[in-house]
């Protein structure tokens, strides 16, 4: 009897697959599935997850880069907009401007507010430009900011700046902060070396520093004649030492330096 009951005692898993042989295999496969593919399942939608998220956060980005571009355009338009005499108005199209202080003033306020809203390249170019337009109107500002896009540490704007502050330096007669700056801008590859060479020249001529003056306009001078910096350095040098003209190479018209 014993025997007898231990046979009658049947698990339900057992009875389920007592018929039909290929109905066993199919729920048989069916519990298999269910067992082994639910971690699978559970990876798919982490990876799905993570797909969205990157389809939302490049959007996102490129958004904001888009609004960012929109932003450096209207405030761009105001830096180079002109200043013209108000009996020109009528002759004028597109953004100008009738008073000089007012276009630095909101040039500078426009471009204040591009580097508030977004960091990275656009902010450090957007410091760039507010302290050049400050400089016109607020110098110490201007150098602040100017400052600041020299710390974001993002080229060229980093060079760049520290070009203007070397200017600005040699017109507030701070010659000695001017020559430290364009000797370091001297190994830079985002300022052209003639433009560097010039405003060099410009620092120790101002230092009364004729000798190292006539250097720098020398070496401007024999890069090219037909650039801005080129032709200046060259009339320096005329005034300073006009024998050294003499041991320039050729002017070559198709010469293609930077201003």
């Amino acid at each position: 009897m014993a025997s007898t009951a231990r046979k009658t005692k049947i698990a339900h898993k057992d009875l389920k697959y007592k018929h039909d042989p290929m109905i066993r295999l199919y729920e048989r496969t069916q519990d298999w599935l269910q067992d082994k593919t639910r971690p699978v399942l559970i990876a798919v939608g982490v990876i799905v997850g993570i797909i969205a998220l990157y389809l939302l956060g490049s959007w996102f980005f490129s958004s904001r880069d888009t609004k960012a571009q929109a932003a450096f355009a209207q405030a761009f338009e105001k830096f180079k907009a002109p200043v013209i005499d108000p009996t020109g108005v009528t002759s004028q199209t597109g953004v100008y401007y009738t008073d000089e202080n007012q276009k630095w003033q909101e040039s500078a306020q426009a471009f204040e507010q591009l580097a508030s809203d977004y960091s990275g390249t656009f902010g450090a170019v957007a410091n760039y430009y507010a302290g050049v337009s400050y400089l016109r109107i607020n110098r110490d500002k201007g150098v602040e900011l100017l400052k600041k896009a020299v710390d974001k540490n993002e080229q060229p704007t980093t060079d760049l700046a520290q070009l203007a502050l070397a200017e600005n330096a040699v017109v507030v007669g701070d010659t000695q902060t001017a020559i430290s700056i364009y000797e370091k801008l001297l190994k830079s590859t985002n300022v052209p070396a003639q433009t560097v060479q010039t405003g060099l020249g410009r620092a120790y001529e101002k230092a009364g520093d004729t000798e190292k003056a006539v250097a720098a306009y020398y070496e401007a001078a024999k890069i090219s004649r037909v650039t801005t910096s080129g032709s200046e350095a060259e009339k320096r040098l005329s005034a300073l030492a006009p024998d050294k003209i003499k041991e320039l190479p050729a002017p070559n018209p198709l010469a293609n330096a930077i201003p």
